[in-house]
Parts: structure tokens; sequence; C-alpha cells
């Protein structure tokens, strides 16, 4: 799928990355990587610049309303030991390459450089989009794309298996007359190596957040704020944690993270300075786009106006992803 050769050996896989589609894939998927890869480079020289941390492997990254994003969450918080996601897109499963012809192989490949489009243009999902992107008849749920993505990154996946944390819940609500939410919350953990064959796991949950879905799982939230120290990354979150329904969300990531990188679409400007964090501000603040003008802070288009000397932002990061238009906070708890 991340259209890099297989090591030869598996009769089933030979044969289809001998097909057409598939070099015609691989062609494709090298051409629009190549300048993702020098955003990395940049992302990743600022990071080894603006970010230091200590005891990495011993780390959590939290990042809520993830979609499927893990370039972003490895390039700016790379070798933490866990890393948990969680939003609404489903989890799925790999496509089951062993069931598939040359034309569903062929629509399979389709499809999954259609998902790519915008994290690769834009730097970030259109959710939108991904309701259809990642329900098609051959590509269903987070997991493909977040697997392409590590073998893009040259990590190897070990493991995937279901987790559950709360069964006895999930056990309850799929009775027939339950009285249950509106989604069912499904897990993956996904075990992968780097190259060092260093072990790493990504735990991701589809669920609704919103504080009255989370009444059907009220310890969710403590279960994962308990994974410390924890870094925390937010993006193009579409102004959630503005609104007083995903207050337990945001309060969780307050209190449980020590360092948080978003943009203006996460956490609001005031609840962390209320907390006295330590704040730089990278690149500029614009007016949220349509159409969620609601989100815009006045209080934090002063702050980025009072910066002396402006940090730039060499990288695109949220919605104003064109050209050198984005904005950062990186808030460090004191």
């Amino acid at each position: 799928m991340a259209g890099v050769t297989p090591a030869a050996g598996d009769a089933v896989i030979d044969k289809l990355v001998a097909t057409d589609g598939w070099k015609k894939h691989k062609e494709a998927m090298e051409a629009q990587w190549k300048p993702v890869r020098a955003r990395l480079d940049t992302i990743e020289k600022w990071r080894d610049q603006e970010i230091k941390l200590k005891d990495v492997p011993a780390r959590t990254l939290l990042y809520p309303f993830s979609g499927p994003d893990f370039i972003n969450a490895w390039a700016l918080y790379p070798n933490h030991g866990k890393y948990m996601f969680f939003s609404l897109e489903n989890a799925g499963v790999l496509p089951n390459l062993e069931k598939m012809g040359p034309k569903e192989f062929d629509a399979m490949l389709r499809d999954v450089r259609n998902a790519f489009t915008e994290i690769f243009q834009r730097n970030y999902f259109i959710t939108s989009y991904m309701g259809k992107q990642l329900t098609t008849p051959h590509l269903k749920g987070a997991v493909p794309i977040i697997a392409t993505m590590m073998a893009l990154n040259g990590l190897r996946i070990a493991k995937i298996e279901t987790v559950d944390p709360f069964p006895e819940l999930t056990k309850a609500y799929e009775e027939p007359k339950a009285r249950r939410p509106g989604k069912i919350m499904r897990g993956v953990k996904m075990t992968f190596l780097t190259a060092a064959n260093r072990a790493h796991e990504l735990s991701y949950f589809s669920l609704d957040a919103t504080d009255n879905a989370l009444r059907f799982y009220p310890d969710f939230l403590d279960w994962v704020g308990r994974n410390k120290p924890a870094s925390a990354l937010i993006k193009s979150a579409s102004y959630l944690l503005h609104d007083n329904q995903f207050s337990k969300t945001r309060d969780m990531i307050l209190g449980s993270a020590d360092i948080l990188v978003q943009d203006d679409t996460g956490i609001p400007y005031r609840y962390i300075k209320q907390a006295n964090w330590n704040i730089k501000l990278f690149g500029k603040y614009h007016k949220p786009i349509r159409p969620m003008e609601w989100g815009y802070q006045s209080d934090l288009d002063k702050a980025f106006k009072e910066v002396k000397d402006g940090q730039r932002l060499p990288f695109p990061f949220g919605y104003h992803w064109k050209g050198q238009e984005s904005g950062l906070i990186l808030a460090v708890r004191p």
C-alpha cells in the first residue's frame, strides 16, 4: 500500500506486485511521498530545536481527534513508548490480499491514493472526506492508513490486535435490548518496530468523545490520562475543544500532559494561560476558515501580534496550510 517493494517469498504478494496496477501505484506513491518527506525533514529539524524531552521511551503521546494521522505524530514525537489516538473514524482492518483478484487489488490501491490526497497536500485529513475514503469496499477504517504511514517511515509492524479496556461494558452494550451509546467503542493496538528493532505501541480507539457520549464510558479519559509522562498533539481539530461539549477531553489533556503542540483549533489559548504553562508562538494567527469563524480567539490574536521578532514556522500546520501561513502553539508545563 505504501508503494515500497516488499521482500520476495510470499506467493500472494509476489503475484500482486508483479501487476501493472501495483507498478503504477509504486510510481505514484514515490512521487507524492518525496515532497512530503522533505516537509517532514523540516518538521524534524524544527522539533530538534524546539522540543526538548527526557525519558522519551517512557512517554506516551496523547492525540485526540487524530484520525489516522501517524506521520505528524511520529515526526513531532518520535520514539515514544506508547501512542494513544482516539477519534470518530472506525478502526478497521488491513485489506485481505489473499481474497483479492487483480481488479480488486487495483481498486484498493486507488482507494489508498485517494485517502492520502489531503494529508499529502495539506498536512491534515478532512473529516467529511474520510467518511467516504475509509469505508470503500476494499479500504476500511484508520488501520490501513496508519499502517501505510508506518511503512513509509521505514517502520515494521509486528502485530495488530483488538484491544478493549472495558470488555464488560462492550458485552453489555452489544445486548439486543441494551441502552447503548450511538457508537460502541472499538480499539486496536499496533505493535511496531524501528530499524533498531525497538518496539513501540499505538492504540487507536474509535468512539464519540463528547461529554454526553462519554457517560457510557465514564472511566475512558481517566484510563487514557494515567499514561504519564505524556506529550500531547492537537491539530486540525475543528475547534472541538472550544466547545463545552468536549470539556472532559480538554481537562484530561491539561491534567495529564506536560508538553503540548497544537494549532488554534486545539485547547483555547485562555485555558493554557490560566494553567500558567510556558508558551511559545510560531508562525501567524489567522481568523478561522469558514464555517468555523466562531473559533476566533481575540486573546490569541493579540498574543501573536505582541511577539517580538516572531518565530517563523517553516512547515504547514493546520487549516492555513498554503505558503508560510500556519500558526503553532508550543506549551510546556513549568
